[in-house]
C-alpha cells in the first residue's frame, strides 16, 4: 500500500529532477492535489520525470516473515553496535 491510499505496493516512484515522491497509480504525492499527467512532475513541471522506484515493499519476503521464520536456522540478531564491549580501568596513577 502507498502512502497515499492505494492498495499497489510497487508504484512508489521519486522525480528525478526534483526528488518529489508520488505514486504513479493514484497521481497523489508529496504535494497538494493531484498530478495532471502521470509522466510530468506536479512541483517542477518537468516531462519523464519518472525516477528511482522507492518505498517497495515485497509481498513474499513479509508473507514469510509472518510465518515465524520458519526454514530459517541460526542465532536471533545481536542489538548494539557489535564486538566485544570495553571495559575502562578506574584508578590512581602510580608514581
Amino acid at each position: 500500500m502507498c502512502r497515499w491510499g492505494c492498495p499497489l505496493t510497487n508504484t512508489t516512484f521519486m522525480c528525478k529532477y526534483c526528488g518529489t515522491r508520488y505514486c504513479k497509480d493514484c497521481l497523489r504525492g508529496e504535494f497538494y492535489g493531484l498530478m495532471i499527467e502521470n509522466n510530468r512532475c506536479r512541483i517542477c513541471n518537468q516531462k519523464k520525470c519518472q525516477g528511482d522506484r522507492v518505498e517497495f515493499v515485497d509481498v513474499k519476503k513479509t508473507v514469510s516473515e509472518k510465518d515465524g521464520g520458519k526454514g530459517k536456522k541460526g542465532k536471533a540478531a545481536k542489538s548494539g553496535k557489535g564486538g566485544a564491549k570495553k571495559t575502562k580501568k578506574s584508578g590512581k596513577k602510580k608514581r
